[in-house]
């Protein structure tokens, strides 16, 4: 594909290729008095968008959802391709505080399944007879590191007034298009910890709905990466099977898609390397193999599958040129097209950005939407690419 010229609004174009263009950006969400961030977003049985993020106050640092217990989930509805957005809501109400990052699912029956993990959060003076009854609490060190090895002494260091535990992991499911929840299930993660990703998740050939998670730990232990699949659109889940194990913790925040019926990849974020990572299943979710490294460098990771069989990953680069990338692949993910690198956006002033999740809305149109700062203020964003 070749374009003989640029369309009003397009703000960059990729000169040397020309296999991909890079259109408008647009602001999903801002609020100056609020840190708004990690979006999630899907198209609805309907053709509406919906996007989900987290919600906090704003603060002269910033706090991500494992530090701050006022973390909610926001959802946001565009019914004309992301023109324009409705006012978010909180989902899957008000209640729902100290979450983590929503991973957003629309089924092909239409119904809408919204993960998130959730921690507990206490008052000092609760968590510390918590503790003592034998609750694992986690406090945040003033070494700025949360963790459940501490002693009596370190009560009196810690950075904030709150300490944390775990309360587990959580789909919210939505028979009229996320307008509302009609029930919240938790996931028995046993015999893992319960977990945390930030995506949601795939619906397989076969009808059946699988997730997959890292178990939420604090301090240095190691954690599991694992999957759970459900054959009643998510209502009820079966038990975990791993997909690898993280001695060091290097793995998290995995991604799924379905290649070919029975054959998924799991996109694994590795925080050392700030690189990605894929891990494979040739039978249908029940064994994978080991990691193996990609070229692209960022995290996390989104893929989606194309209406013409290619891999779209997603990811954002926290470091110098800070910005948004996506990646092709021809092959299911043996091999990405790093030379032809789709740089969305490199004109970002810092690291406080990334979680890219994308949407084809049309064939060879995605929609990639992500965070990151716009004059000093966290917001969500996005923008529109064109493929060959």
């Amino acid at each position: 594909m070749m374009w003989e010229e640029d369309s009003p609004g397009t703000e960059r174009v990729n000169v040397a290729t020309k296999t991909h263009r890079i259109s408008e950006t647009i602001i999903i969400h801002k609020d100056p008095y609020a840190y708004v961030s990690h979006p999630s977003i899907v198209v609805l049985a309907n053709g509406d968008w919906l996007a989900g993020f987290n919600h906090t106050r704003r603060s002269v640092k910033i706090m991500h959802p494992g530090d701050d217990p006022l973390y909610r989930t926001l959802l946001c509805r565009s019914r004309d391709h992301g023109r324009l957005w409705d006012a978010p809501w909180f989902a899957p109400d008000f209640d729902w505080y100290g979450t983590n990052c929503p991973g957003l699912t629309c089924l092909r029956d239409g119904t809408v399944l919204v993960n998130e993990f959730r921690f507990a959060w206490y008052p000092l003076g609760m968590a510390k007879q918590r503790r003592a009854a034998g609750e694992e609490i986690a406090i945040n060190t003033h070494r700025q590191i949360w963790t459940t090895d501490f002693d009596e002494a370190d009560w009196g260091r810690t950075v904030n007034p709150w300490a944390r535990g775990v309360r587990g992991t959580y789909v919210h499911v939505s028979r009229d298009g996320a307008e509302t929840f009609e029930e919240s299930v938790e996931i028995d993660c046993t015999p893992y910890r319960p977990g945390a990703t930030r995506t949601g998740a795939a619906e397989l050939a076969d009808g059946r709905v699988i997730l997959a998670m890292n178990e939420v730990r604090s301090g240095p232990d190691a954690r599991a990466v694992f999957a759970v699949t459900s054959a009643d659109g998510g209502r009820t889940w079966g038990p975990p099977v791993l997909v690898t194990a993280n001695a060091d913790r290097a793995f998290s925040e995995p991604c799924l898609v379905e290649v070919t019926p029975g054959e998924i990849l799991c996109v694994l974020r590795h925080t050392p390397e700030h690189r990605l990572y894929t891990s494979r299943s040739t039978d249908a979710g029940a064994t994978w193999n080991a990691p193996e490294p990609t070229p692209m460098d960022g995290l996390p990771g989104h893929v989606i599958r194309l209406a013409d069989g290619r891999l779209l990953c997603s990811y954002g680069r926290r470091k110098d040129p800070f910005g948004i990338r996506m990646c092709l692949s021809a092959d299911g993910g043996r091999s990405w097209l790093i030379d032809d690198e789709i740089v969305v956006r490199d004109d970002l002033p810092n690291g406080d950005l990334g979680y890219a999740t994308a949407i084809e809305y049309e064939p060879g149109r995605p929609f990639v939407c992500y965070y990151c700062q716009d004059d000093g203020t966290t917001c969500v964003q996005g923008t529109w690419v064109d493929l060959a």
